[in-house]
């Protein structure tokens, strides 16, 4: 079964995600930062995108907005990225996610 060519896409950039997050694992990145690296992988990529994979990512304990655990609240682009336990084991792939499998 061939995968649709969008979804490919949209596993790519949320891998993408929570690999450059694991390359400063413990430390959070900021929004705006995590944008313009990957607009330099697809440089259609829009904010939009990257917060409706954000919010996923969020939703599967895989990414943690880290301004959400001080009370701190704001725009997204100056919020604080993190990536969780299981986000790291995501990236390291010693766990796995068939909704994140190329």
């Amino acid at each position: 079964m061939r995968k649709d060519p969008e979804a490919i896409k949209i596993m790519q950039m949320r891998r993408l995600i929570l690999s450059n997050l694991n390359r400063l694992y413990p430390t959070p990145l900021q929004t705006q930062t995590l944008y313009r690296v990957l607009c330099g992988f697809d440089e259609h990529y829009t904010l939009s995108l990257l917060a409706k994979d954000a919010a996923y990512l969020h939703q599967k304990d895989y990414i943690e907005f880290i301004d959400e655990q001080i009370g701190g609240s704001g725009s997204f682009e100056k919020k604080f990225i993190g990536l969780t336990a299981a986000g790291k084991e995501i990236a390291d792939n010693i766990q796995t996610d068939s909704a994140l499998e190329i």
